[in-house]
């Protein structure tokens, strides 16, 4: 396959972050989140001052502030990394058992068997070597061979691949 340029912006960076983490932390999060804290408000406004009450604050607080807390550090790490690319661009290489991602700020050669998942979202794929750790591909720089290239590599080294429009 030939070398790919790949395109990235600030506004791609931001709307990947926020997929990941949509995705991490799930409607069930948000719902869950509003049913406890309004639980809480109505257990404090009748009167109830139990430990339970005081353990299921800690709780809703501690949640919140973790799930800030991720996005905030995603974000961040992702805009700082874009931002230090004079030319924010990069090139995408492959072969069989390897592919490399060049930009004016490095370089990565690695194995297609290090990806153990890709999140497929129509504007970008988010390419995850562990839970926490991904790079985004840019879709509208892949044509559909280099998409099915790419996914037929990642599947056949063991990765999986969740698509957003089947979910």
């Amino acid at each position: 396959m030939k070398p790919i340029t790949l395109h990235y912006s600030e506004t791609l960076m931001r709307r990947a972050v926020m997929a990941f983490w949509f995705r991490i932390t799930g409607w069930r999060f948000f719902v869950a989140g509003i049913i406890s804290i309004f639980s809480l408000i109505y257990l404090l406004l009748n009167g109830n001052r139990s430990w339970e009450v005081g353990v299921m604050g800690t709780v809703v607080a501690f949640a919140i502030v973790i799930s800030i807390t991720v996005y905030v550090v995603h974000y961040r790490s992702a805009i700082n990394r874009f931002r230090r690319m004079r030319i924010p661009e990069g090139t995408f290489e492959s072969g069989d058992e390897t592919f490399r991602i060049t930009s004016d700020v490095g370089s990565t050669e690695l194995s297609w068997k290090t990806i153990r998942e890709v999140w497929r979202f129509p504007d970008f794929w988010l390419v995850f070597f562990s839970p926490a750790l991904f790079i985004t591909l840019p879709t509208a720089d892949l044509d559909d061979e280099a998409r099915e290239f790419i996914a037929s590599q990642i599947k056949s080294h063991g990765g999986k691949i969740w698509d957003q429009r089947r979910s």
